[in-house]
């Protein structure tokens, strides 16, 4: 084997460890951003979480509303419109944080307290009536989802009513 042989294999040998260096920063690179693609996805999520309950904070009547019995259909056009826009709010919060779980951005353990928090959403009639009219304008897999949630309660009610009656 000559020296240029030689020299020609030792450069083939650094350039295939170079590569394989920059391969392992890379996947590095790729981890540590995926990471900061979660902290951001569960920072976005309790602003807006925050900015949507504050809306309740600040309008106690939207609470009274909300949980109103014979709602939705005691509601005034206004109410109604006024409902409508912050359910809209609130439900198009837990489909971007449903879909982001589906793709492993939102952490599974702050999924608990979001699915928690939706789960009591849905225990007022009221909202289960508006997401029925509602359900078309949300993604197939986050209404399937829900409207599981949804039968839980309108069982628990249905059970709860036999047993009252």
């Amino acid at each position: 084997m000559s020296l240029l042989e030689t020299i020609a294999t030792i450069a083939n040998i650094l350039a295939s460890a170079a590569v394989v260096l920059t391969l392992v920063f890379i996947g590095m690179q790729l981890k540590q951003n995926a990471e900061l693609t979660r902290m951001a996805a569960a920072q976005t999520s309790a602003q807006l979480l925050s900015s949507n309950l504050g809306r309740i904070i600040e309008s106690p009547d939207l609470a009274e509303l909300i949980t109103k019995d014979g709602a939705p259909e005691c509601w005034s056009r206004a109410e109604r419109l006024r409902v409508s826009n912050f359910l809209s709010a609130s439900f198009r919060h837990y489909e971007v944080l449903h879909t982001h779980r589906r793709f492993g951005v939102f952490e599974e353990e702050l999924w608990g307290g979001t699915e928690a928090r939706l789960r009591d959403s849905l225990d007022s009639a009221g909202v289960r009536e508006w997401w029925k009219e509602s359900k078309p304008f949300y993604a197939k897999s986050f209404v399937a989802y829900v409207d599981e949630i949804a039968a839980e309660w309108e069982a628990i009610e249905a059970i709860a009513g036999m047993q009252s009656g």
